[in-house]
């Protein structure tokens, strides 16, 4: 069984057919339990001089009782079946699943093993992967990016609309970009302390580390066309305008400690 699941297993990794990691290792399993099996009737069969439908009619009442007191492993059997039979991923591919967010290592007939981008391998039942909601990231065409660039409020429509030039200017015909997803760049919000820029890009192959460097080259150049054209970016800031009707006094509790300043009669 060893033997013959390494050649498949071999015949796997080549690149030349289609015969993926998961599938292999169902084969591998059944074949360990078909020779399993077959060992014992061969040796109790041996034993006890009986034929084979006899010992096959004896079995089916002890069989039931074991089906019955083994309910949950044969509900991890069935899963491991739905999972190889619908695939919703693969042995090294990335899945969020359970609440957590990892590689696939292995897919057993109890359960599937995974490691999580912390380094920690986590084990789910099989019957909770066949009826979870699986995330499969591993399987995304491209890798989108969703951020917010936001102006100060004193800055003017002429700078708006530059800055709205400067960032699509950058973006136009970028690295990664898949033909039918052009960035889209928009003047989008009137924030509370801030005047808010949409900036959407998708990026392919989705290799995350790529995606990540080409963001950092992005952020930089938008730093760089800002300072020197200007463009102030904006933080989160509170302006209070106070007003007083003439003759009062006005008094700001600052702190604990009641600083107060006063202003008198005019």
């Amino acid at each position: 069984a060893e033997f013959l699941g390494s050649r498949i297993s071999r015949y796997s990794d080549e690149n030349t057919n289609n015969l993926d990691k998961t599938l292999v290792e169902m084969m591998r399993m059944i074949l360990r339990i078909l020779i399993i099996i077959s060992s014992v009737f061969v040796i109790i069969r041996i034993f006890t001089g009986k034929p084979l439908t006899t010992l096959l009619a004896g079995l089916g009442i002890g069989g039931l009782a074991v089906a019955l007191a083994a309910q949950d492993t044969l509900k991890n059997f069935f899963g491991s079946i739905m999972i190889m039979t619908d695939k919703p991923f693969n042995i090294g591919e990335r899945i969020v699943a359970e609440g957590f967010d990892g590689v696939i290592e292995a897919i057993g007939f109890r359960s599937t093993r995974m490691r999580t981008l912390t380094g920690h391998q986590v084990i789910i039942p099989n019957d909770k992967m066949a009826l979870s909601s699986i995330e499969n990231i591993g399987r995304r065409p491209t890798i989108r990016r969703l951020t917010n660039i936001t102006i100060t409020y004193d800055t003017s429509p002429e700078k708006i609309e530059q800055a709205l030039t400067i960032i699509r200017g950058i973006l136009d015909n970028h690295e990664g970009m898949p033909d039918d997803l052009p960035p889209r760049v928009y003047f989008s919000e009137f924030n509370p302390d801030s005047l808010n820029i949409l900036v959407l890009y998708w990026y392919s192959p989705p290799d995350y580390w790529k995606f990540m460097e080409f963001s950092e080259k992005v952020n930089l150049q938008i730093m760089k066309d800002f300072n020197q054209e200007g463009i102030k970016f904006a933080f989160p800031s509170t302006t209070t305008y106070l007003e007083q009707a003439e003759g009062q006094s006005l008094r700001l509790d600052l702190s604990r400690e009641s600083r107060e300043w006063e202003k008198g009669d005019k």
